[in-house]
C-alpha cells in the first residue's frame, strides 16, 4: 500500500461555538452523536513525548537511516522521545562492545559463539544520538540489568552502566531518560525489581543527578496481579521517577485475556480499549500515587497493536487511534510505539525490503502520528460524547485560544456529531476536517459555519478525525 504524504495543516485557529449546556443526555437535533467540548476548564498540559518511537538497535542499518523521509516524518509526526537499545535487547546488549544482535546473543556469554555482524548493520550509541539530534528528539537509554544478574557479574554490570552515563555526560550527549532493564515480570518478581531500579539509579545518578529514571511491569495478566504489582515497584522504589506499561491491544499476555478474539469487529465493540479497561487502570494508578502521596508517573514506552484475521494494515492503525487517545486523554509522561522497524509486518511503521535495508513506503498508522502530534505541549481539556463507540480527546493553544478536536467513528456507517465547544470568546467562521478513511489515507476538507448555530458533522465510517476551527480573528489578527 503507497504512503500518502499528508500536508500538515497551519492551527493557528480558534473556536467560538454554541454556548449550550454540558449535557451529553440532552438529545441532539436530527439525532446526531452529542460531543461537548469545554474550553473553560484546562487540566494539564499534554507531553511532548507521546509519539515516541523505538530503535531495535540491530534492526537499523545505516543504508536505510539515510532515506531522509524518515527523518521527515519523525519531524511532522512530531516524535519526541526515541528509545534504544529497545525492548529486551537491553537484557543482552553491551554499549561498548556491540555484537549487532539485538536478543539472545550475550557477549558475556562463555558458550555464545555467534559471529558479530557488520557495523553497517546495526545503530550504535553514537549513530542513535546523532540521529536523535537530528530530529530533536530526546535519547531514552536503556541499561542492561539482565547480564549481571544472569553470569553473576553483578560489580561489572554496575560499572558497566557507571561507564555508559559517564560516556554520555563526557559527550555531551545530555542523556535525561534512563530505562532499567526491560519486562523483568519474566523472572523476577516485583521486590527484586525495585531493588534493582534503586541499585543501577544510585549508580546513574552518582554521574547525572538530574537524570529520569524508568521501570516498567504491565497491568495484566490480571489473574497474576500485575497491577498491584506495579503499584508495588512505583511506591517501594526511591529512585524511580516514571513507570513505564508494555500492554500490546492484540496480544494474549496482557489485559486481553476473556476479551475474545483480537478481530477488527470484536475491536469496533469496545468502549474503550480492553473494554475500558486501560483507561480504568490509568485513572486507578493515578489515584493510588496521589493517595501514597508518591510523584511516580506513568508511561506506555511500549505499547503497540495487532488485528487477527486481518488481509490488510488499514485496521492495525485505527486500533493505533485508539490506543493514543487512551494516552492523550490521561496524563501520560511518555508512550513509544513498538514498532518503528521490527515486528509483524501489519503492525511495523516503515515498510521496507531488501532485508531491512531500503524504505519502500510507511505504514497507514503513520499518518495517525501526525494528525495526533499537533496535540502535543496543548493544555488537555475536557470531552464528552453520549455514544460510546463514539469519543476521542480535546486540546486547547492557550496562546491562540484555538481548539482542536478528535474523534474516532468505530461504527461501520457515517455518523452524524453534533458539536459544542464551550468556553471560546472568538467568533468562528469555519472548521477543517481531517480524516483518516480506509483503505488508509487522510482526506482534508474545509467548510463555512454559522456560530449561532450547533455544527453537526459527519463522521466517515471507521475513521479518525481531526477537527479545526477557524475564525475571522486568527485568519486575521
Amino acid at each position: 500500500m503507497k504512503y500518502l504524504r499528508m500536508f500538515p495543516i497551519v492551527l493557528l485557529l480558534v473556536a467560538p461555538l454554541a454556548l449550550q449546556a454540558d449535557d451529553p443526555s440532552r438529545p441532539s437535533s436530527d439525532g446526531a452523536v452529542r460531543i461537548t467540548v469545554d474550553a473553560a476548564k484546562p487540566q494539564w498540559k499534554i507531553s511532548r513525548y507521546l509519539t515516541g518511537m523505538h530503535f531495535v538497535y540491530g534492526e537499523e542499518c545505516d543504508s536505510l537511516y539515510q532515506d531522509e523521509r524518515i527523518a521527515d516524518w519523525m519531524k511532522r509526526a512530531k516524535v519526541g522521545m526515541i528509545r534504544w537499545p529497545g525492548g529486551s535487547a537491553v537484557q543482552t546488549y553491551h554499549w561498548d562492545n556491540l555484537n549487532g544482535h539485538s536478543f539472545k546473543a550475550d557477549t558475556w556469554d562463555p558458550s555464545n559463539k555467534t559471529p558479530s555482524a557488520p557495523p553497517a548493520n546495526y545503530m550504535d550509541l553514537d549513530e542513535y544520538i546523532t540521529f536523535c539530534r537530528r530530529i530533536g528528539a530526546e535519547p531514552l537509554v536503556g541499561v542492561n540489568i539482565g547480564s549481571g544478574r544472569k553470569f553473576k557479574r553483578l560489580t561489572d554490570s554496575l560499572d558497566e552502566a557507571r561507564r555508559l552515563i559517564q560516556y554520555c555526560k563526557d559527550k555531551n550527549y545530555h542523556v535525561r531518560h534512563w530505562y532499567i532493564g526491560n519486562e523483568c515480570f519474566k523472572g523476577w518478581n516485583a521486590d527484586s525489581y525495585a531493588k534493582a531500579i534503586d541499585q543501577y539509579g544510585e549508580v546513574l545518578r552518582s554521574v547525572d543527578p538530574d537524570i529520569v529514571i524508568i521501570g516498567d511491569w504491565k497491568f495484566g495478566p490480571e489473574d497474576k496481579h500485575r497491577f498491584e504489582e506495579t503499584l508495588q515497584i512505583a511506591k517501594t522504589s526511591k529512585l524511580i521517577n516514571v513507570i513505564e506499561i508494555h500492554e500490546k491491544w492484540g496480544n494474549e499476555w496482557g489485559l486481553s485475556e476473556n476479551n475474545g478474539e483480537p478481530t477488527m469487529e470484536n475491536w469496533q465493540k469496545e468502549a474503550g480499549l480492553y473494554k475500558g479497561r486501560l483507561d480504568s487502570y490509568i485513572e486507578r494508578f493515578h489515584a493510588e500515587m496521589k493517595a501514597a502521596k508518591k510523584n511516580v508517573q506513568l508511561g506506555f514506552n511500549e505499547w503497540g497493536a495487532a488485528v487477527q484475521g486481518s488481509s490488510d494494515s488499514f485496521p492495525v492503525a485505527l486500533v493505533k487511534a485508539d490506543y493514543l487517545i487512551s494516552l492523550f486523554r490521561h496524563p501520560i509522561y511518555s508512550a513509544c510505539d513498538w514498532n518503528l522497524n521490527m515486528g509483524p509486518s501489519k503492525s511495523r511503521i516503515l515498510v521496507t525490503t531488501n532485508d531491512g535495508h531500503e524504505l519502500t513506503g510507511f505504514h497507514p498508522a503513520a499518518q495517525i502520528f501526525e494528525l495526533c502530534a499537533t496535540a502535543q505541549e496543548q493544555q488537555s481539556i475536557p470531552m464528552t460524547s453520549s455514544d460510546t463507540l463514539v469519543y476521542g480527546f480535546s486540546a486547547k493553544d492557550n496562546a491562540t485560544d484555538s481548539v482542536q478536536v478528535f474523534l474516532l467513528n468505530k461504527h461501520s456507517e457515517s455518523t452524524d456529531v453534533e458539536l459544542t465547544v464551550n468556553g471560546i470568546t472568538r467568533k468562528a467562521t469555519g472548521y477543517d476536517l481531517a480524516s483518516f478513511v480506509a483503505p488508509g489515507a487522510t482526506k482534508t476538507e474545509s467548510n463555512p459555519m454559522n456560530s449561532d448555530k450547533p455544527v453537526i458533522i459527519r463522521l466517515a465510517p471507521l475513521s479518525f478525525n481531526r477537527i479545526t476551527f477557524t475564525s475571522s480573528a486568527a485568519m486575521n489578527p
